[in-house]
């Protein structure tokens, strides 16, 4: 518990840090003045004044703050006119001051995944541009795409890996599109032969490409009290079949144990040549609200070394896929397409950051690169008192071309405060009666 509340903290404290220096270097660029940084909230515990500025470490430590001369979240002040103070500056200044928080969360996001890459390279199957599952309802499947075939063209661009795939699929969005692939026939395993197929791409799917990545049925890890540890699978072994269902690639393995949470099935693998069978009852979990069957294996998880340039392009990648999730998940919750129930609060954060650096110091960094992107997309939402309530704030001024009354920004940031603290309450509850049960499956 003492452990898991130092990794809190840390990660805690390193997102908010950066944050708020996004805020303070640019509003000292700008030639504002900042008088208070603090990480935490007041009560004040430390602090210590250099220049004009005092830094702070303040007892509730669930966020921060810069405080900036001429402007106040809870009683925003006129300004006296003075030319350090924020509200003497123009919109644009303003604007970009408060983008550098959100934006240094992004940053940082973009940075911790760029290092994981470059610290444990990529996984193998990233490189290659041979397909897995190939969902049914996608129009790929339609032209013929098969699991198991790799894609040699597409239109007139060749492609090596999953990165030129995907980027040609998207750059021939609204087309119908030749595709050259590359079958193994299942009447000879030796050989392949090269098939052309024509990919309708007119109405591009909004769930993805509808294709897995190529991970063979190789078992990677077992996990300890788990059923696939009770039967003896170890690393190493290649499962052949489940339930007298033949298997080679991982999602279908997968898709067959877990269809059978509590039933006893049967799972063949090979071992070093040899053939094994055993009974095993796959344990139910839930997921996503559905009950599912699993055993407790992970893949083989081979990695291959990935250029700094290749690198930058990935991490910018996912960054910006998880960004886009984020503000998807946020969109599902305001009309009622997500449940509010899948928030996590304070205590669910920090029960998340234990259970990643149980995992490994990397499984720590790429959560903490998670809870970055998090607190970035958060802070730009148009809820007074964020960073994109201001903003927002600012553009209507803009629009309107005169300033709101201290006195009606005051009822919004106090508003927005409300709503804010009311949501924390919702979230620690909701994470509290997740972690005991209370709410069942």
């Amino acid at each position: 518990m003492i452990v898991d509340l130092l990794y809190f903290f840390f990660v805690l404290g390193v997102l908010v840090f950066v944050h708020e220096l996004g805020h303070f270097l640019v509003a000292k660029k700008s030639g504002i003045r900042v008088e208070t940084f603090s990480l935490g909230f007041p009560p004040k515990a430390v602090g210590i004044k250099i220049g004009e500025t005092e830094y702070c470490l303040s007892w509730l430590p669930l966020g921060g703050y810069v405080k900036m001369a001429g402007m106040d979240d809870f009683a925003p002040e006129e300004g006296k006119g003075k030319p350090w103070e924020f509200q003497s500056k123009p919109r644009w200044i303003q604007m970009a001051v408060l983008i550098a928080g959100p934006a240094m969360n992004f940053l940082l996001g973009f940075l911790l995944l760029l290092t994981l890459r470059m610290a444990a390279g990529e996984d193998a199957f990233l490189d290659d541009s041979r397909v897995g599952e190939v969902q049914t309802n996608s129009p790929f499947y339609t032209a013929g795409l098969r699991p198991g075939d790799r894609i040699l063209t597409i239109g007139n661009t060749a492609v090596n890996d999953w990165e030129e795939m995907e980027d040609a699929f998207l750059l021939n969005a609204g087309d119908v599109v030749p595709v050259e692939i590359e079958r193994i026939p299942a009447y000879r395993s030796d050989m392949t032969e090269r098939l052309a197929i024509s990919i309708d791409l007119t109405s591009f799917p909004r769930e993805g490409l509808g294709l897995g990545y190529y991970i063979t049925a190789e078992v990677g890890a077992v996990m300890p009290g788990m059923p696939a540890a009770e039967i003896g699978l170890q690393p190493g072994d290649v499962v052949t079949s489940v339930n007298g269902v033949p298997v080679t690639m991982w999602w279908e393995m997968s898709r067959e144990i877990s269809a059978q949470p509590g039933v006893e099935i049967s799972l063949t693998w090979q071992r070093n040549d040899e053939e094994m069978t055993a009974q095993i009852i796959p344990a139910p979990q839930t997921l996503y609200g559905e009950t599912v069957g699993r055993i407790g294996i992970n893949p083989a998880s081979k990695r291959n070394p990935i250029s700094f340039f290749k690198a930058v392009r990935r991490s910018a990648a996912e960054t910006i896929n998880l960004s886009t999730a984020i503000f998807g998940f946020v969109k599902g919750i305001v009309i009622g397409e997500q449940s509010s129930k899948n928030l996590a609060g304070p205590v669910g954060i920090f029960q998340l950051v234990g259970q990643s650096a149980e995992r490994g110091f990397s499984f720590l960094l790429w959560f903490m690169a998670l809870l970055s992107i998090n607190l970035g997309v958060l802070n730009l939402l148009p809820i007074p008192v964020l960073d994109g309530g201001h903003l927002t704030i600012l553009a209507i001024e803009g629009i309107i071309r005169r300033d709101l009354s201290a006195r009606h920004k005051a009822w919004l940031q106090q508003a927005g405060f409300a709503f804010l603290l009311f949501l924390i309450i919702y979230v620690t509850f909701n994470d509290i009666g997740r972690i005991s049960g209370w709410f069942g499956n």
